[in-house]
């Protein structure tokens, strides 16, 4: 007999992609024993094991996607870039077909966080998207959403894109922002256990709320790896790499508060490539330079802006917590070395 208050059925929208490969993979191996749809397009060339339902057809087909979600308890979506236009209308389809757990595109910074979400134009399409499930629930009850926080991929995006956080292990350059503070970020495989566990407490739970999904409805999970400074992270891609500070050029002569000011002020002036040359290639091959230059500059001065909002290691605790998840067993420099694969 099922079990009335536990998720049983999962739709994941882009399995194949950074987030929903580890989620999948999580979701595969936990024990609750997750009845798995993948939903992707007709020419995916990608593959998935014989236990997972595949169903494929054209996201902006409404009746396609209403069908592949009907039965199920909730629908993940993690959506490239490209896809991400049009979420709003599958999420429509997932309401319809009766999804009451929906999982929207988030995986970046802290939602919660008001001042991060109106200065960064990157947050912008992620709190439309919960304010749309929102609007849904009026028609359809009990529809919810669960945003997931992740900060800075740590392999893609905190190491391998180091430029964009100022540390340019090809010239041997770093710009050091002396306001800078700590900040969060989490290894793929990180989110894909956080979300599993998640997914996997009881919906409701008398006994002890805090540990129940219900306490994650409209509201936000915190995913973390490490808690770092951006001179942390220079040191660690330093010692992966056997080099000294001697090596290396080091600049400590802008501020977080001066650049994002300068930001603004060019951004006022029409010039959305100010700055252009920060932006690390993951960026340039997915995002336009326009839209590049605007959003990474906004988001990564707020990750890494002491008081900016980058810093959620509290609610990070509280929800390892909760889920009952340890630390990482690798520390943060023997991580770096890994993905340097030096």
């Amino acid at each position: 007999m099922a079990d009335s208050n536990q998720i049983k059925n999962i739709a994941i929208v882009g399995a194949s992609g950074q987030v929903g490969s580890s989620v999948l993979k999580h979701l595969l191996k936990s024990p609750k024993g997750f009845k798995i749809t993948v939903i992707t397009r007709t020419d995916s060339q990608a593959t998935f094991p014989s236990s997972v339902t595949v169903k494929k057809g054209t996201y902006d087909d409404a009746q396609f996607m209403e069908d592949a979600f009907k039965g199920q308890d909730a629908a993940i979506f993690a959506l490239h870039f490209s896809a991400q236009a049009a979420q709003d209308g599958m999420l429509d389809a997932a309401a319809k077909a009766g999804v009451k757990w929906l999982i929207p595109n988030e995986y970046a910074g802290d939602g919660m966080n008001e001042a991060m979400m109106k200065a960064a134009p990157a947050f912008a399409p992620k709190l439309q998207s919960r304010k749309h499930i929102e609007e849904l629930s009026k028609t359809y009850e009990g529809v919810k959403w669960i945003g997931v926080t992740t900060n800075p991929f740590f392999e893609s995006f905190l190491v391998n894109s180091s430029k964009v956080f100022g540390i340019n292990t090809a010239a041997h350059t770093a710009t050091i922002y002396p306001d800078a503070g700590r900040f969060n970020t989490s290894t793929l495989d990180r989110i894909g256990l956080s979300v599993t566990r998640m997914l996997s407490l009881p919906i409701t739970d008398s006994s002890n709320p805090r540990a129940s999904l219900q306490h994650y409805a409209n509201n936000f999970l915190y995913t973390s790896s490490y808690c770092v400074t951006q001179s942390e992270l220079l040191q660690a891609i330093q010692k992966a790499k056997g080099e000294s500070e001697a090596d290396w050029t080091v600049t400590k002569d802008k501020t977080v508060k001066g650049s994002i000011e300068q930001s603004e002020a060019a951004m006022k002036e029409g010039n959305f490539q100010a700055g252009f040359a920060l932006v690390g290639q993951v960026f340039r091959e997915n995002m336009s330079p326009r839209c590049a230059s605007a959003n990474v500059r906004a988001v990564l001065y707020r990750y890494i802006g002491e008081g900016l909002g980058g810093n959620y290691e509290d609610k990070a605790q509280e929800d390892r917590k909760a889920l009952g998840l340890e630390a990482e067993q690798d520390s943060f420099e023997a991580a770096v070395k890994r993905v340097l694969k030096v």
